[in-house]
Parts: C-alpha cells; sequence; structure tokens
C-alpha cells in the first residue's frame, strides 16, 4: 500500500466516523430541530465518502470546508452543554484528525497533479 492509499482510507474513516458521531447527537434526543440540524450535517460527509474513496482530489478540497459546521457545533457543546462534552471531545478529535489526514492528502497528490496540468 502506498502513502495515498493509506491517507484515502484513513480520510474515510474519520469521515464515517465523524458521520457515525453525528447520527448518535440526532438520535440521542430526536427533536424536530436536531434531527433538521443532524440532517444538514451528515449531508456533506454522507455525499462526500464516496467521493474521498475514489480519490478525486476536489472531494478533498471540498470536504475540508464540509467539516465546519460539526466543528462549530462541537466547540459550541464543550462550552454549553457539559452533559455532552463526552461526545463533542470525540466530534472535536475527529474533526481535527479528518482534516489533517485531507490536508496531507492534498499535499501528496499535489505534485502529480501539477504535472498532469501542465502536459501538453
Amino acid at each position: 500500500m502506498n502513502v495515498q492509499s493509506i491517507l484515502r482510507l484513513g480520510a474515510c474513516a474519520a469521515t464515517s466516523l465523524l458521520f457515525a458521531l453525528v447520527l448518535w447527537w440526532t438520535l440521542l434526543a430526536p427533536s424536530p430541530p436536531r434531527i433538521l440540524a443532524g440532517a444538514v450535517l451528515a449531508l456533506p460527509l454522507a455525499v462526500g465518502v464516496p467521493f474521498l474513496y475514489s480519490g478525486k482530489r476536489r472531494a478533498y478540497a471540498w470536504m475540508t470546508l464540509g467539516l465546519t459546521p460539526a466543528l462549530v457545533l462541537a466547540l459550541t457543546e464543550v462550552v454549553a452543554n457539559p452533559a455532552m462534552r463526552f461526545w463533542a471531545a470525540l466530534v472535536l478529535f475527529d474533526v481535527i484528525a479528518a482534516f489533517a489526514l485531507l490536508v496531507a492528502y492534498l499535499r501528496v497528490t499535489r505534485s502529480s497533479s501539477l504535472l498532469s496540468q501542465t502536459a501538453p
């Protein structure tokens, strides 16, 4: 296995885990606003994982932005809701790990994409 495939699988795993944590939060105490917020948080994650797995660089680029709502929710829960601190800490750790894996994949694949753009 090369570095690209390891980073690709790691990014897929971290994003899938984040999807599961968002579903856990949504189903913990279901209410209409929480279900709507959970759907908004989970949609980019669910849409992005197949594209991440296929190795599309654009998916890695936009997925770094797709992690932002989960990061904001987790930071808010850490500060405002002591009962959810464990969940929020898991989400924060996972968002940071997923972001690092996404950026690492973009850095590793950067040279090959630049070569393909400049080839005649």
